[in-house]
């Protein structure tokens, strides 16, 4: 639901709020903490289901991406935080992205 209501609709400009982080090199981190009924709330819309009670499961993602050329986003990885919380573990998954990042454009400039 954040993909397509918060990315989908800011893109890279995610950076610039609670919601994205710029990672350097051509790589960004979408950040989620909100379920998707919470993201619907956030956006003005209601999910039409009814509000649960009780606590609700922590939710920590981080989707690695990419801007390509001004209408795609590439997701190039994730990781839960709430599940694997070391730094390392997350540093891995943040190599993973950029290996897949070069590939890509690696793969791009070859059909140039």
């Amino acid at each position: 639901m954040a993909i397509h209501e918060i990315l989908g609709h800011m893109g890279i400009d995610v950076c610039g709020t609670e919601w994205g982080k710029q990672l350097g090199r051509g790589l960004f981190e979408f950040r989620l903490r909100h379920d998707a009924d919470e993201v619907l709330s956030i956006v003005g819309r209601s999910s039409g289901r009814n509000a649960t009670t009780g606590a609700s499961e922590r939710i920590v993602l981080r989707v690695y991406c990419h801007a390509y050329g001004k209408k795609v986003i590439l997701l190039l990885g994730g990781h839960d935080k709430a599940v694997r919380s070391k730094e390392s573990e997350q540093d891995a998954e943040i190599a993973l992205a950029r290996k897949r990042l070069r590939d890509f454009l690696g793969r791009k400039k070859e059909k140039r």
